[in-house]
């Protein structure tokens, strides 16, 4: 899928994303960016909410490791089991997170989840206006293979 049905996608299958406007920017080997716009997203302070911050670093992850698995052809609920977020300073101004994969931990990833049906991985994602970072995020994925319990 490009850019535009991944968004659509996220739009029709998690509403939240609709109402925080993202879109999909990037999606490469290894590599995901998406969107929001602060207007969309801002609190009273007129800064992106600290939700809307975390909601877009989870998604990011999420898409990167989904994207991975559709492109191996291997078919698994894809969950977040842990998320994490430092936040560095206000975002004033619309913002992406951007996420990558690493590849020590994609081998491992995929073993165990051919073998035991299950497996973890963690992804890094950065938060950014521009080139500056605003926030850091963590998350754990869970995958379960199709036709496991």
């Amino acid at each position: 899928m490009n850019n535009e049905e991944i968004t659509a996608y996220l739009h029709r299958s998690i509403p939240l994303t609709a109402a925080m406007d993202v879109r999909v920017q990037v999606q490469e080997p290894g590599r995901v960016e998406i969107l929001a716009p602060l207007a969309a997203n801002a609190n009273h302070h007129g800064s992106a909410f600290g939700g809307a911050l975390s909601t877009l670093a989870i998604l990011s992850g999420w898409v990167l490791v989904q994207q991975e698995l559709d492109a191996v052809g291997v078919g698994a609920k894809l969950m977040v089991q842990r998320s994490e977020c430092d936040y560095l300073e206000p975002a004033l101004a619309d913002f992406s997170a951007e996420s990558r994969l690493s590849e020590a931990e994609w081998p491992r990833f995929l073993q165990m989840l051919q073998k035991r049906g299950r497996a973890r991985i963690a992804v890094q994602t950065i938060i950014r206006i521009g080139e500056r970072e605003v926030a850091r995020a963590s998350g754990t994925y869970a995958a379960i293979k199709q036709g496991q319990t």
